[in-house]
């Protein structure tokens, strides 16, 4: 899920991740850009046509509704309390992955409703990375550790 993305390029590179990576679809949320966007286009070449997706205007709802269905929900932010993605026990079934806004990060209703939160180590001096970048990463970790 991306809530509250605010670079459409960014979302342009998660629909090219969730077509390289076979992904069941994405989500976004609140003020995300989605198509028709240029720059989404651009960005995603033509794997918005093949990606499914869907819009939602209300993160926290839809997240409280997909973990009553039995999501497990997985935060993408570097926390006081987020463990290594590397060595996190992840759970099999459906996982909905949240990689939050740009500069904000995931909010705290958000976070608050997840069941962890995960962060990819920083071996340098930056403490992030671009979230396109960091959710391409995450992506791949989780599907590594899955198969």
């Amino acid at each position: 899920m991306l809530p509250d993305w605010v670079d459409p390029r960014n979302v342009g590179s998660a629909f090219r991740l969730a077509d390289a990576a076979g992904l069941a679809g994405i989500v976004l949320a609140g003020s995300t850009p989605a198509p028709p966007n240029p720059k989404i286009a651009k960005t995603a070449r033509s794997t918005v046509r093949s990606v499914s997706y869907r819009e939602v205007p209300d993160a926290v709802a839809y997240v409280e509704s997909e973990r009553a269905r039995g999501s497990y929900v997985l935060a993408l932010e570097l926390t006081d309390t987020s463990a290594s993605l590397f060595t996190y026990p992840v759970p099999t079934g459906n996982i909905l992955l949240i990689a939050g806004n740009e500069s904000a990060g995931i909010p705290a209703n958000l976070l608050a409703l997840s069941h962890a939160s995960v962060h990819l180590p920083m071996h340098g001096q930056n403490t992030s990375m671009n979230v396109s970048v960091a959710l391409g990463a995450a992506v791949y970790v989780l599907l590594m550790k899955l198969q």
